[in-house]
């Protein structure tokens, strides 16, 4: 479970001077863009080292006992999120900015309250767990006559379960330090929880002997390593935020009793505690059908959903990051126009930049398999299903996106309780579906692929659902143009691939993967997905889509300053050429002006896009907790 930056501008307080003055505003600014570069490559580290986690589990472990461990980290990561995660995004930091604008002791008691109840609740929860870990493993997670070592997973909880506690302190803190201005801390943490976890996997390595499984030995070495280490890597992730919290002057002694502005949202905690309450139920149904036909199911199906998660987490977040403050401050301001106009851009954006990541993993799954997880105890079959896996699901990214997109206007608009409805559509829709792939299946070793496709079509249902609702509360979405630019990105990506399976079959690239195993593989897949994807992009470039044009604009500048030849004169681009929605995302030399400031480049969080504004409403009024100003939040 990780944070992205969560940046809350708060308004500040009248002064008595004859103006009001920008400077703190100019200085808070300064300093989120400061650390805007150092966020990114702690974001971008976190995901490598992470994937590099995961591939080690994979290879150490074998499919077997990745299963066992897969399901074990899941449970605690599961539960700190029910207890506090979501509710923390969305009901208590806004809560806490409000007390740090209006309390006399800027929000200090508020924070002691906050971190002693956290403290309490989360210690509750993990000692709760830790107590009934046979009862999850064997009959929530797990069935005790499923192919996964239940004995295994078990010896594991208890070892793992207790980092419930650190997962939500480094929530919390990250969470009071982001709005403070201060985000490098809380953007570093998750690198150093997978540090210590690549360590850890090394030192098993490195240790003699097996885990012996009949029976399964508490006092086993590599037992202790693998979950002791594991646990010990959340420990630092939550420790190594408390030097800035000492930096920063925020008390964190013990007081007693709850703000009583936190009881004003119970009702959306209610909500959002069964939204994510419904959501884990569908992870739990997949995960147990999965370890009842297959050993390896389980980290099959979760190594899987983590690769795709790897091209939503830097293009999809991105587009979600730019485009969210402004969709969410304009929902909050009930903007219809604006908030069409903003879901319009989302929607675009988010089709341009997965669709052809989406087509090279659909074609291209059982290579990428292997390249990547073909290695050590896991094996080259485990490695083809799970490249297989990934084939027949990628399409879930498209509408996992728009769903994610769709919930936060309804959030922005108050509307908890929507999400919730549309939340169970989609678990139901996977249960269901989900409950027939053994049926369905040719064999056994087919059901984890199948469980793939039953979680895209429940966010399928889920999307429609949340397009309709949104139609009926906004009017006129406006994606009809939106359409025909995502039918000439399809297109152009189908014949992408068309021309990378073609020089695969003429080249004979087959044979780096039967000669050379995953290192071939690697080979073949980096020579398809270049050839691809240059072909889709050159497409998109002779179609004149408007941000394929303003990306060969902005690195022929970058290009051309590198050199020293000054900025490249800009291409024409009709105005009207996408009117319906106003998405030209035009690079200018002289931006338009609204209310004297210039749109999208000044502004905190702007775009280059001339979309909807609203005038005269500085970020952080309105509805605080309705937004985020900075990232969106992926558990």
């Amino acid at each position: 479970m990780q944070f992205a930056a969560i940046r809350v501008d708060p308004t500040p307080p009248p002064v008595r001077d004859s103006g009001p003055s920008t400077a703190p505003q100019k200085q808070t600014n300064s300093r989120l863009l400061a650390s805007t570069g150092s966020i990114a490559v702690a974001t971008l580290v976190s995901r490598i080292t992470g994937f590099a986690k995961q591939l080690l589990v994979l290879t150490l472990l074998g499919g077997s006992v990745a299963s066992s461990f897969t399901v074990a980290s899941q449970i605690p990561n599961m539960i700190s999120e029910l207890v506090l995660g979501a509710v923390l995004t969305a009901i208590v930091v806004p809560v806490l900015v409000r007390a740090e604008r209006e309390d006399p002791d800027q929000g200090a008691a508020f924070v002691r309250r906050l971190f002693t109840a956290t403290c309490v609740l989360l210690g509750t929860a993990a000692l709760l767990a830790t107590a009934a870990a046979p009862v999850l493993t064997t009959h929530v997670f797990l069935s005790a006559d499923g192919k996964v070592n239940t004995s295994l997973t078990t010896a594991l909880s208890y070892l793992l379960l207790p980092a419930i506690l650190f997962y939500g302190l480094s929530a919390l803190l990250t969470a009071i330090l982001n709005t403070r201005q201060v985000f490098k801390p809380g953007a570093w943490a998750p690198v150093l929880n997978n540090v210590v976890m690549l360590t850890v996997l090394v030192i098993y390595y490195a240790t003699p002997g097996e885990i012996t499984l009949d029976p399964v030995r508490m006092s086993d070495p590599k037992l202790l390593v693998l979950g002791v280490g594991v646990t010990l890597g959340v420990v630092v992730q939550a420790m190594s935020l408390v030097p800035a919290i000492r930096r920063e002057s925020i008390s964190l002694k013990p007081l007693w009793g709850l703000d009583d502005r936190l009881k004003q949202f119970g009702g959306m905690a209610v909500a959002i505690v069964l939204y994510v309450l419904i959501s884990q139920a569908g992870m739990i149904v997949a995960t147990r059908i999965s370890s009842h036909a297959d050993a390896s199911g389980p980290a099959i199906y979760n190594n899987a959903w983590l690769l795709l998660q790897l091209p939503y987490g830097v293009l999809g977040v991105t587009v979600l990051t730019a485009i969210m403050p402004r969709l969410s401050r304009n929902a909050a301001a009930d903007d219809t126009p604006a908030v069409v106009d903003d879901l319009s851009v989302a929607t675009r954006l988010t089709m341009i930049s997965l669709v052809p990541i989406i087509t090279f993993l659909t074609f291209a799954g059982p290579e990428i398999g292997q390249a990547l997880y073909g290695y050590g105890n896991f094996g080259s079959g485990d490695a083809e299903r799970l490249g297989q896996a990934v084939s027949w699901s990628a399409f879930t990214l498209i509408p996992y996106s728009l769903v994610l997109i769709q919930l936060r206007v309804f959030y922005a608009r108050e509307q908890a309780w929507t999400p919730t409805w549309i939340v169970l559509g989609i678990t139901a829709v996977k249960i269901a579906l989900s409950a027939l792939t053994p049926m369905i299946a040719s064999s056994d070793d087919q059901v984890v692929i199948l469980l793939g496709v039953a979680n895209g079509l429940g966010y399928i249902t889920g999307a429609v659902v949340g397009g309709w609702l949104l139609h009926r509360s906004l009017g006129n979405l406006q994606m009809a143009n939106v359409g025909k630019t995502v039918w000439v990105v399809v297109l152009a990506s189908m014949a992408g691939a068309l021309v990378m399976l073609g020089a695969d079959r003429l080249l004979g690239l087959d044979r780096l993967t039967s000669l050379f195993g995953g290192p071939g593989s690697m080979v073949r897949v980096m020579i398809s997905g270049v050839l691809m994807l240059v072909v889709t992009f050159v497409i998109l470039w002779f179609a004149k889509i408007p941000e394929i044009v303003s990306i060969t604009v902005a690195v022929t500048r970058k290009v051309r300053a590198l050199r020293g030849r000054g900025a490249a004169p800009e291409p024409e681009v009709d105005p009207l050429a996408d009117a319906e929605t106003e998405l030209i995302p035009v690079v200018r030399a002289t931006p338009h002006e609204v209310g004297g400031q210039p749109r999208g480049i000044e502004r905190p969080g702007g775009l280059p896009y001339p979309g909807h504004e609203r005038v005269g409403s500085p970020p952080g009024t309105g509805r605080s907790w309705a937004f985020e100003n900075e990232g969106v939040r992926v558990s």
